[in-house]
Formats: structure tokens, sequence, C-alpha cells
């Protein structure tokens, strides 16, 4: 991120613990609860912790629970020359009996009956998706590329209506060897097992009124769940949420306005769909959204953008980001939206300023704190963003 040493927005230092004491601690303590997945015990705790550091910046939380039919993987593996490679079933997928399959291992769209396909940057995206809804294959092998060796977990975007056969998500550091394997047909075991457990998943939502109750509320938001730790990926943008709520809770302003933090992004944003269907017609009616999607202040090779919904929008938000110093974020086109959450808003009607991305540790175990997270940077978003806030809740002067 290129920086410059311009004008800069006013600290939100309060005593004796800085703005980056704070960001720290907010980011070491959640990458240090363990995998964020959806409907977990993990997931719970750090509900119950996020709604406590929504209580010390000063807004009463609550908890608002939705129903999930949480994944459990069992045993997910693929056996082939006497190796076996552990890996991660997609969760939009189908699963194998315990016993699993046994056939042919080759490439995707041959008549192997277990296939193998690259997916992520650089993959067989398409032909991929193709394989899992034509039927062709008994079972799937992902290698997954991301920005570092690894296995990249993907986002289930269609976790309510599962398709296609099982899927093994493996890290690209096997890819060559399988690859090998799938070229001359070498007899395969894959097993994908998983089990379904009805749970509830967790909205952390707090309210602050504003003193003209009759004008559009702003809604202010981020998700808090992920595949593994994801302090890069969330990190940034929960820091960034909750600084917001610290200068909000202190400071004049006209509109209310509505915190949400969102479990089930990583599957299929069932968060969002919660919280909007107990406020019907809440994306139109608000003024604007506010959201913080991931990568906010990652230390490894970020990619950031922002978007906005209107010329005024966009502009308020460069003047923000440029009082901080930060000049390399591009804005997508006018009438498009970045994120996940915001996605699902902006194609609702809503008004929606967003920022998100992804970095080189994006949806892998080793995005950890403290090297996946560039404590200044988040800072920096964190000023830029809370002072915009207070801005679109109708601060006086």
């Amino acid at each position: 991120m290129n920086r410059d040493d311009g004008l800069r927005s006013p600290t939100l230092e309060t005593g004796v613990t800085s703005q980056e004491e704070r960001i720290a601690r907010i980011i070491e303590a959640y990458d240090a609860q363990g995998w964020h997945r959806t409907a977990t015990d993990v997931d719970l705790r750090s509900a119950r912790w996020l709604a406590q550091q929504v209580r010390e910046c000063g807004l009463e939380p609550t908890l608002e629970p939705f129903a999930v039919s949480r994944i459990d993987p069992q045993s997910c593996y693929l056996e082939v020359d006497g190796e076996r490679v552990v890996g991660l079933p997609l969760f939009d997928g189908t699963f194998t009996h315990p016993e699993g399959i046994r056939g042919s291992l080759g490439p995707l769209g041959s008549n192997a009956a277990v296939a193998l396909a690259a997916v992520g940057a650089g993959g067989q995206v398409q032909e991929f998706e193709k394989a899992r809804r034509d039927g062709r294959h008994q079972a799937i092998v992902a290698v997954t590329l991301g920005g570092r060796p690894g296995l990249a977990a993907r986002n289930a975007p269609a976790f309510k209506e599962p398709f296609g056969p099982p899927v093994l998500q493996v890290g690209s550091d096997v890819r060559d060897w399988l690859t090998e394997r799938a070229a001359r047909g070498s007899d395969c075991h894959l097993v994908v097992a998983a089990s379904r457990t009805g749970a509830e998943a967790f909205n952390v939502v707090a309210t602050l009124r504003g003193s003209v109750p009759s004008l559009a509320p702003l809604v202010i938001t981020t998700p808090r769940s992920g595949w593994w730790h994801c302090a890069g990926e969330r990190g940034g943008g929960i820091a960034c949420w909750l600084e917001c709520i610290r200068l909000l809770s202190q400071s004049q302003h006209e509109r209310d306005i509505q915190f949400a933090a969102f479990s089930g992004h990583e599957l299929g944003f069932m968060g969002v769909d919660a919280f909007t269907a107990g406020r019907p017609g809440l994306e139109r009616r608000a003024s604007v959204w506010l959201h913080f999607g991931a990568s906010i202040g990652a230390a490894q090779d970020a990619r950031l953008r922002f978007s906005a919904h209107d010329e005024a929008l966009e502009q308020l938000v460069r003047e923000a980001l440029g009082a901080e110093g930060v000049t390399d974020v591009p804005a997508t086109p006018l009438g498009t939206a970045v994120g996940g959450e915001s996605v699902v808003v902006h194609e609702r009607g809503g008004r929606v300023v967003a920022i998100a991305g992804g970095h080189a540790l994006f949806h892998l175990e080793a995005d950890r704190w403290p090297e996946a997270v560039d404590l200044d940077l988040v800072g920096r978003f964190a000023r830029a963003f809370s002072g915009l806030a207070l801005r679109l809740a109708g601060a006086p002067g």
C-alpha cells in the first residue's frame, strides 16, 4: 500500500491504551480462539467474546441466533500408491459413505471414477464447476491454488442446496505428485465422510440511537466467521467495526446506527440473510450500508478494492482514505459491489460502501497473527472509515 504523509484523521485514543494496542489485542485474541467455522464451539465462544468487546466500546449487544445444519468432517482422505493425502470436504457438495469410493484417478473430463482438478487462480474453475453438475465422475479431488502452498479452502455458496459428487479439497503442495498419478490412471481410495448436526450460529448485533430517529438508519457490518484462524482475512474488518462503535458511541450524530457482525459468511452468507429476515426492507430503507470485508490491513500481498453506490459516496471514501495516506486502493465501477454480504445487499437495492479483497494467505491455515497483519495499516483503515461513518451518521457541523 502506498502511504503519504498528508492530512490525518483525528486519533481515536481515549486513554492509556492506544488504538494500535487495542487493535493488536483484538486480532491476537481472535486468532487465538481457533478455527472460526460457523456454528462450531469456537464460533460460539467468539460470538460471546465479540459481544463483550462491543460492551466495552459503549453499546449493549445482542446475540441473534439462526439455525445451521452444521457439517462435521470425519474421515476425509485420498489413498493412492500407498500414500494418504488428508483433505477437507467441499461444504456445498455431497459426501461418501464411510467406506468411500475405489476406482481409477484421472484428469478432469476423463473416464476415471475420481477426477483430479486444480481450482483457484490459474486453475480449472469453470471446468470444475461443470463437472460438479454433469455427473461424469463419482468424485473429484480438488487441488486448491492459493497465494502460498497449502489447502486454500473454498466457500460454499450453495450450502443450503448442496449438489454434485463428493469433492475432497487438498493442498497445492501435492499437485505435481497427484498429477503424475492421475496421468497414468492409478487406482485410488477416496473417502469424503461427514455428518450433519442441527446447531445455532449467532450474529452479534447492536443499535446506537441518533438524535433524529425519523432519518433512515446507517448500517455498519462485517463478517466474523471463516476458514481456519483467518487473522488477516477477518481481523482487520472486526477491528475497524469495533473502532466505529467506539467512536460513534462517544459522538453526537443524527441517524440511528445498526451494527452487525455476521456468522455464516463461508456458508452462502447465511448471517446477512438471517439479519435482514428479521428487519424486512432494511436493505433499501437504510441510508447506507458500510461493510468491512476481507483482508483489510493484511500484511501478505493484500489486494484491496472499494465500491461505492454513487459518485458522492465514492468521493467521500477517497477523501477518507487520502486523509490517512492510503492512496492505492482502487474503486470498482459504479453500480458494482465488492465483498460478500455487501454484494447481497447491493443486489437487493441497498446503497453500499464496501472494502474487501484478498491476500497471499487468504483461506489458508497459515493466515495467523502476527505475520498476516499490518497493524499500522489496519489503524489507518480504522481511522479513515470510522471518520467516514461519523459523516454518514450525520455528525453536527
